[in-house]
């Protein structure tokens, strides 16, 4: 997709267009020359803004997160018991993996850091919302961190094993998921006992 003479190319257009890519042809298609390609510009000109393969795969990553944070929150915005909440973002997460598979892909599995200001913002915003979320089980700081770790682990291992084909029994992979979310009742139950 071409860019008309004139028109002023954006970090956020060099993105899109990469994460466009990603879906459309996987991993190896996440670098500066084929972006310029699909943008119909020199690599060069992405240099202005992106340093270069590997700033790339970041900013794609930043964007899937905070694509991902988006459709997680609006699933969750009008839901007030905490354990069909907590459910919700399972389904939610879940989705938006199925709807955009490779994006979902580098974003859970991009190595990032907390000096990078994008990523500490989305992690900052991330515990926010896990931290409401688990407010109505009273929780101090730590339980919460190791309650987010368990849920993230178990929902992401899922998915990740899912997307990869490790389900191979004949088994509903469906029914599988359901009734690990149903096992968010179990940790309301313990959560509420400790």
């Amino acid at each position: 997709m071409p860019r008309p003479k004139g028109q002023t190319l954006t970090e956020k257009d060099i993105v899109d267009a990469a994460i466009a890519l990603l879906e459309r042809e996987g991993e190896p298609a996440l670098g500066v020359n084929r972006v310029a390609r699909e943008l119909g510009i020199q690599p060069p000109s992405l240099y202005n803004h992106i340093a270069g393969n590997e700033a790339l795969r970041l900013a794609v990553a930043v964007e899937g997160y905070r694509r991902t944070a988006e459709f997680v929150t609006q699933q969750v915005a009008d839901i007030e018991e905490p354990t069909l909440a907590l459910k919700t973002v399972a389904h939610a997460l879940r989705s938006f993996a199925k709807s955009y598979p490779r994006l979902y892909a580098v974003t859970t599995t991009n190595p990032f850091k907390l000096d990078h200001p994008e990523f500490a913002q989305y992690l900052t915003s991330a515990v926010e919302f896990y931290t409401t979320l688990l407010k109505p089980f009273d929780l101090c700081a730590d339980d919460i961190v190791h309650t987010i770790r368990i849920l993230l682990a178990s929902i992401h291992g899922f998915i990740q094993a899912e997307q990869v084909g490790l389900f191979v029994f004949s088994q509903s992979v469906d029914e599988s998921y359901e009734r690990m979310i149903n096992t968010l009742d179990l940790l309301h139950e313990y959560l509420i006992a400790s």
